[in-house]
């Protein structure tokens, strides 16, 4: 057997980390091909109308313009679930920023230019963009021919609305006639943009042929190489994606976007062309989170006991479904909140307006239902006298519990990560009053989360001097997950140092297939993957090892790239021994899998319409915050917040607690401070003078504990780390803030208006 050579589950520098600290690292907007144009796009300045003309004859005209496209240059139809989307509006606009069409020009001033001199004649249309005004039979058709779209069956669609999932288990109507309490509470949440250091960008070049290569700044290389093959009806063998190192994600760059025009426009011009988003387009044109509406209804007995709950959610998807389709069975099992309550149904709903399409950001819908079924759960708790850290433990998931969708959950660690973040803010002690007559509260929040699946393909091959090369088509986003997660992971297997790894990664046309570096997958997936080519390599190499030392393999042990007789040190034969003659007498070693995540078994009685039936190699957390409140303005001063994160296995502990700490940062933003303000589907604050941002002064003391209870599907019982931390913060926020003032903010974000409205009466604090 081969010894690991204690890698795993160590603070190993990730590959990258030189490059990233020192600026070698070449992000997609530092790339510059010979010849390059620049490109703009041209974008509906109102919410619904239709298209009477497009004018681009003055624009042209403009000396350095070389080339301009329109609908007519992006014929296909493409989405993610639902078909419903155009790279240029043919006939009607349904949103602001809509792409109309767009230009290449010598320099980005000349595009720009040229841009604004394109003139489109418009007939205005009426607008919706209230989700639930948008599902009245009244309300304006966003697509008047919405079933001729395809999309799956069992979707549940009609009208504006594009997709419903319906969860239901035991008799919920019982339940309410039998309960001695009842409560009920509405929330809304807002939307936030996923806001990357680096904006969206995309270099496309075509050969003689008209194929295309992509580089881009892009979490999913293979799911934009086949929107571009969807979008432009090019195949796919035609178009080759490559990642750059990404200034940031978050979501915000799975779906192609700026990688349409820039391959449409190079196909055009026969020249590469880049398209850089600025901030303000990135802010006001992007796909961030969705804004959802909560009606939250609670059946108890006598002694307090859960004994039935009723959600209906309704989400605005915006003017395209994007991925709504699959997120509304996201939050469908989320709902009900990770608690044993027998009897629940949960209808959710995601709708079109003429918004701009929300869809995908860290945790897609997990802040907003967290933040609404916890708040829900603390308001529970209160009315009936009850502690709320008392209430959830009575009521959270055990180990052999089954969830609401029926999934059979193994060991679960709610108990103790509930416990172990109220000790973390010493829960129920007594603590000394702010000196400046702020309030002081605790809150805390918990909830589950998923493991996303999807197949992952990786190809590992020895090189002659030993070393190591790793071919992904996982994308390395920034966490780590890649150039430190499968690196390592790499590394043990073939019991070699870190620094022997190379990884090449993302590269359509020179790695295996990945679905993408989305809902906490990568290291799962990947890794498993990754593990087993690695492990391949090493049978390989012990087998000639064992013929060359003449020893059975069951004797052979390796370390640092050097295998020998157990008990004989002297007795050894290094990997670049075993490699010397790969060119031309033993062959080279080299070996690929692939892993696809068996499906988690569950009921498909109990849900209806969904497209994420289950939450895979589940994980349990628990976040806690102490918080001071000022009564005179508002002001809420976070002081600490504790994260405790069952992560399966820790492969690399230093990345696992950046995950959590950048997460949860990234939520105390979400909690207070960040929201997109919409005024009849427009952006109102695209800037970052007005979209308000954390500083590194706002963000309190983060203590992460990490929880190790082994999943049966991921590598060395590994689970999805990236997502939860972003989740559970602004619930436990928001039970603080209702812990010091005793007064429940039920919309986001907790603004110091809307608090100091909420401490003098306004309901809601809307």
């Amino acid at each position: 057997m081969v010894r690991a050579t204690e890698l795993l589950g160590q603070r190993a520098v990730r590959l990258d980390a030189i490059d990233k600290v020192t600026g070698r690292a070449r992000f997609a907007s530092d790339l510059y091909l010979p010849g390059m144009l620049y490109g703009v796009v041209v974008r509906s300045d109102r919410p619904h109308a239709r298209i009477r003309s497009i004018d681009t004859t003055a624009a042209a005209s403009l000396p350095g313009v070389e080339a301009i496209v329109t609908a007519a240059d992006a014929p296909g139809m493409y989405g993610e679930v639902i078909k419903d989307q155009r790279a240029f509006a043919v006939d009607l606009v349904r949103h602001i920023g809509e792409p109309i069409a767009a230009v290449a020009a010598v320099s980005e001033e000349v595009a720009r230019e040229a841009a604004a001199l394109i003139e489109v004649e418009y007939e205005d249309l009426p607008a919706v963009f209230d989700p639930r005004e948008a599902m009245r039979d009244d309300a304006p058709r966003i697509h008047e021919h919405w079933e001729r779209y395809a999309a799956p069956d069992g979707l549940i669609r009609l009208g504006n609305v594009c997709a419903t999932t319906v969860l239901e288990t035991g008799d919920v109507e019982s339940a309410f006639r039998r309960a001695v309490h009842v409560f009920e509470d509405e929330y809304v949440t807002h939307s936030v943009h996923q806001s990357p250091m680096e904006t969206r960008t995309a270099i496309a070049d075509v050969d003689s042929g008209g194929a295309v290569t992509i580089y881009a700044s892009t979490q999913h290389p293979f799911g934009v190489r086949a929107q571009i093959h969807e979008a432009l009806g090019i195949p796919l063998t035609s178009i080759r994606v490559v990642p750059s190192p990404l200034g940031g994600g978050f979501g915000s760059k799975l779906e192609a976007i700026n990688e349409l025009y820039a391959a449409v426009l190079a196909r055009k011009a026969r020249r590469p062309v880049k398209v850089v988003n600025s901030r303000e387009e990135d802010l006001a044109f992007g796909n961030p989170r969705h804004p959802i509406c909560f009606q939250i209804r609670s059946a108890l007995d006598a002694d307090g006991t859960l004994l039935g709950r009723e959600v209906r959610v309704i989400m605005d998807a915006g003017a395209y479904a994007t991925g709504s389709p699959v997120l509304t069975s996201v939050a469908a099992l989320l709902a009900p909140g990770p608690y044993r309550i027998p009897n629940v149904r949960v209808e959710v709903i995601a709708v079109y307006t003429n918004n701009i399409p929300f869809s995908a950001f860290r945790g897609p819908t997990g802040p907003q239902t967290v933040f609404a079924v916890e708040s829900h759960t603390d308001a529970i708790a209160r009315r009936l006298g009850i502690d709320p850290l008392e209430f959830r433990l009575k009521h959270v998931f055990q180990s052999g519990d089954r969830a609401h969708n029926g999934q059979e959950l193994g060991q679960v660690s709610l108990t103790e990560a509930i416990n172990r973040a109220a000790a973390a803010i010493r829960w129920g002690e007594d603590e000394p009053a702010s000196e400046d007559g702020w309030l002081r509260g605790k809150g805390i929040a918990c909830t589950w989360w998923t493991t996303t699946g999807g197949a992952a393909g990786c190809t590992v091959r020895m090189n002659e001097d030993g070393t190591v090369l790793v071919q992904t088509g996982a994308s390395e986003i920034g966490t780590g997950a890649v150039m430190a997660g499968v690196a390592q992971i790499v590394a043990a297997e073939l019991g070699i140092a870190l620094d022997k790894v190379r990884i090449v990664w993302g590269d359509t046309d020179a790695t295996p297939y990945d679905a993408g570096a989305q809902g906490s997958r990568t290291v799962v997936n990947m890794g498993n993957a990754a593990r087993d080519a690695a492990g391949k390599v090493r049978q390989e190499l012990l087998r000639r090892a064992a013929e060359f030392l003449e020893a059975p393999v069951d004797d052979l042990d390796v370390v640092d790239g050097k295998v020998f007789v157990r008990g004989v040190p002297d007795r050894a034969v290094s990997y670049a021994e075993l490699m010397a003659g790969a060119m031309w007498s033993t062959g080279a070693v080299v070996a690929s899998s692939t892993y696809l995540a068996p499906p988690t078994p569950y009921d498909p009685d109990r849900l209806r319409g969904g497209f994420y039936p289950t939450f895979n190699s589940p994980s349990f957390h628990c976040h806690a915050a102490d918080v001071e409140v000022d009564p005179e303005t508002g002001a809420v001063r976070v002081r600490k917040i504790v994260v405790v994160q069952d992560v399966g296995f820790a492969i690399n502990p230093l990345y696992v607690e950046g995950q959590m700490q950048g997460g949860s940062a990234q939520a105390l933003g979400y909690a207070l401070t960040e929201e997109l303000h919409f005024e009849d589907g427009r952006v109102m604050n695209p800037n970052l003078a007005l979209y308000k941002l954390p500083t590194t002064l706002e963000v309190p003391d983060i203590e992460p504990i990490i929880l190790e209870y082994p999943s049966a599907e991921g590598p060395y019982g590994a689970k999805g780390v990236g997502e939860p931390p972003v989740i559970v913060t602004a619930g436990a926020i928001a039970n603080a803030v209702y812990d010091a003032t005793g007064v429940q903010l039920r919309r986001t974000p907790l603004t110091p208006e809307r608090i100091y409205r909420a401490l003098r009466g306004v309901e809601d604090g809307a």
